[in-house]
């Protein structure tokens, strides 16, 4: 999901958790019984005649975060961690001789020939097969997606057993990444892991489909030539969860550029993609992505993905103290308290804040203001996959926070209440009615306007919520809902007809029909046949969209808006042209 450089996400308990996790199983965060432990990797065999074992253990730099102003990276402090659960090789020539799996240690024992001349590698991949199963893999998008490794020196394996240690080093030389960053891989996987081993004590039977994680010191927040993310080159523009190939192969891309914004630290950061990743696998997202901050007044859609992905990563690292090193030596760092972000001049339900901190207070100590819940993981992953997955409405706060409240019916007046807190009304069902919070402005609520077959509603879409810095294309009420159920299977017309169009514009109104996803989309190109010429008299003629299409006798989502207040302010060709209306029909045989 496209984000700004401003809000990705990092550093947490780590450790203790997902040791509890695969020793002897914990709790889901927040309360809750044991969930069932994912094992490690099974025992080494004893050598046999002519064999000899090669034990050793896996470590990697980690560099925490300044504790205190500036915030970002504090190399001094810089610890050696275990790589968990990540393949281990012995490897002569091109040949693998054996291979195994480190565990929650690091450690690894192989089993190999006496006399063999080779060297260990390891794997920046952790691969599990089974139930918990994972396949998470960390390779260069500028060289190929070619995975990354860390070599020992070749050596013979001898005739009695012996130790390689291997430890993948930060590449810090106090001035500057000098050396190889051979740590980073490690790093982000590890994080990667330990997201992963988090969500098991929600779901102790869940299968992760293969994701690759795609790292580079070349990748970097500006774009390619042609004004698009390249990966090939690391013109990425920022660290993104990639789907349906909307950058190279599909997958989370995380920046790596030194002095500029490096990510393997900012582990609030990857686990904010990871969170986008199990949100596409596990329930459904609707959002239309787009460059985001904190204060902005966002499309439903967009503030329920983004706050989900950084409540998942506080409550997945233990730690709400969301931090992105960027700058000049990584010294520097955006920062926030996921449990209480600060001043929010923008709460609602179109609030990505708003949406991450009810998220994160369904699950915490619960020590916030009218706070008084304390749910495990499982529920709040309950909903995602369930209620979330299969609503008829869009997604977003409301389908997720229904679930919640039916799932817990004593909990009623306190959710209510810390819905409240974030300026959301009482939550009535998926389509939010009810829900009067308008942003200050006419064309917000109702969230869905309701529309019975062969009658027309006036609706209108605006780019009034447009931030200076984050845009347009994404934003509150340029984009209008309604709701409707077809009579019978079959042909259903929808026609979107301009009836008010600042003077002088041509509009140009367009639609998607959804259910459960989206099913069609009309989205003609704008007419001259569409001018408002002033005093209500239009030249040559109307202005719509219409479009027939086939559905079955089910409610569906419409969502109309003029497609200039989708663009970017500063396009050439069609820049926003502010609040129009139109009349909707939607008509069968």
């Amino acid at each position: 999901m496209v984000r700004m450089a401003q809000m990705k996400p990092e550093v947490g308990r780590a450790v203790a958790i997902v040791a509890c996790l695969l020793v002897a199983g914990c709790g889901g965060g927040g309360g809750g019984s044991p969930a069932p432990a994912p094992p490690g990797p099974a025992p080494a065999p004893v050598p046999g005649p002519g064999q000899v074992a090669i034990s050793g253990q896996v470590t990697y730099d980690f560099v925490p975060h300044w504790i205190s102003s500036p915030f970002g990276l504090d190399y001094s402090q810089t610890e050696q961690r275990s790589a968990r659960l990540v393949t281990v090789e012995f490897v002569d020539g091109g040949t693998v001789l054996a291979s195994t799996q480190t565990d929650v240690n690091g450690d690894y024992s192989l089993i190999v020939d006496a006399d063999r001349s080779g060297f260990v590698r390891v794997r920046a991949e952790s691969v599990r097969t089974g139930t918990p199963g994972w396949d998470f893999r960390v390779v260069d998008n500028t060289d190929g997606n070619a995975l990354y490794t860390l070599d020992g020196a070749v050596a013979s394996s001898g005739t009695t057993n012996s130790e390689r240690d291997l430890h993948a080093d930060s590449g810090w030389t106090n001035t500057g990444y000098g050396n190889e960053r051979a740590a980073a891989p490690f790093a982000i996987l590890d994080t990667i892991y330990e997201g992963a081993a988090f969500l098991v004590t929600a779901d102790p039977a869940i299968d992760f489909p293969p994701l690759s994680i795609h790292w580079s010191p070349d990748n970097r927040p500006v774009f390619g030539a042609d004004g698009n993310p390249n990966p090939e080159t690391g013109e990425i523009g920022t660290s993104l969860y990639s789907v349906n190939a909307t950058i190279g192969t599909n997958g989370i891309y995380l920046l790596g550029a030194e002095n500029q914004d490096t990510e393997e630290y900012d582990r609030h950061v990857i686990l904010h993609e990871f969170a986008h990743y199990l949100e596409r696998e596990f329930a459904r997202s609707d959002s239309i992505g787009g460059p985001h901050a904190l204060t902005d007044r966002l499309d439903m859609r967009v503030a329920f993905s983004e706050g989900w992905a950084t409540a998942f990563a506080a409550l997945a690292l233990g730690n709400p103290d969301y931090r992105d090193s960027q700058g000049s030596l990584q010294q520097f760092a955006f920062r926030f308290n996921t449990e209480s972000a600060g001043s929010n001049s923008a709460r609602g339900w179109y609030s990505e804040q708003s949406v991450l901190e009810l998220i994160y207070d369904l699950v915490d100590s619960g020590s916030e203001p009218n706070d008084g819940l304390i749910y495990p993981f499982a529920g709040v992953w309950g909903a995602m996959t369930g209620a979330v997955a299969t609503t008829p409405a869009l997604t977003s706060i409301f389908p997720f926070y229904d679930a919640i409240k039916s799932a817990h019916p004593g909990d009623g007046p306190l959710l209510d209440q810390l819905a409240a807190g974030q300026s959301i009304d009482s939550v009535t069902g998926d389509f939010g009615a009810g829900e009067t919070n308008d942003a200050g402005g006419p064309d917000v609520v109702p969230v869905y306007t309701a529309i019975a077959v062969g009658a027309t509603v006036n609706v209108c879409s605006s780019d009034d919520y447009t931030s200076p810095v984050t845009g347009s294309t994404n934003k509150l009420a340029s984009r209008r809902y309604l709701r409707f159920t077809p009579q019978a299977a079959g042909s259903v017309t929808i026609t979107v007809r301009a009836t008010s169009i600042p003077s002088g514009e041509f509009a140009d109104p367009d639609f998607w029909i959804h259910r459960a996803g989206p099913v069609a989309v009309a989205e003609g190109a704008p007419t001259a046949a569409c001018q408002d010429v002033g005093g209500g008299a239009w030249m040559p003629g109307d202005c719509l969209e219409a479009a027939t299409v086939s559905l079955p006798s089910e409610e569906h989502v419409l969502e109309v808006y003029e497609w200039t207040n989708t663009n970017a302010g500063d396009d050439e060709e069609y820049p926003p042209i502010g609040r129009t209306c139109f009349d909707v029909t939607v008509e069968q045989p």
